[in-house]
């Protein structure tokens, strides 16, 4: 996956961090990552993986995740590169990672199913970052 643009982890309007933050004090949560944290993550997610598993988002500003379907194993890639909403780290209240993909290699023949769980659990351990298994799903927290 090398040669995707990294994306940028940081400071948003301010308006929008003040939103969020007044809604993290409102609902109670900790904070459990951290700009430096989100970079890394997604830097490792890029360079060490065979492909950027996709997720579903739940954002703290969000009543409900997106996508509100998600498969346990979706045909496409997430955007660990470019995403806006990963840009904005303090805004992520958590990640639903699916570490599978479907791949279609043809129409008589069923889907090719490829899994980075093993070498994505390792990422997440060696940076200290906070997840649960769940369902055949990595939950990573932003906030809780």
């Amino acid at each position: 996956m090398r040669g995707h643009q990294m994306l940028y982890v940081g400071t948003t309007d301010q308006d929008e961090v003040a939103r969020v933050r007044r809604r993290i004090e409102e609902r109670g949560l900790a904070s459990h990552m951290n700009d430096t944290k989100w970079r890394a993550l997604c830097s490792a997610i890029v360079e060490e993986l065979p492909f950027p598993p996709a997720y579903q988002r739940k954002l703290v500003l969000s009543d409900n995740p997106e996508p509100a379907v998600f498969d346990a194993a979706p045909w496409y890639c997430g955007d660990w590169a470019a995403s806006p909403e990963a840009s904005l780290g303090i805004c992520i209240e958590w990640l639903k990672v699916a570490p599978r993909r479907s791949v279609s290699v043809g129409q008589l023949l069923p889907p090719r199913l490829e899994d980075c769980s093993v070498p994505l659990v390792a990422i997440l351990r060696r940076l200290h970052i906070p997840f649960r298994e769940e369902d055949g799903f990595l939950i990573i927290l932003g906030h809780g």
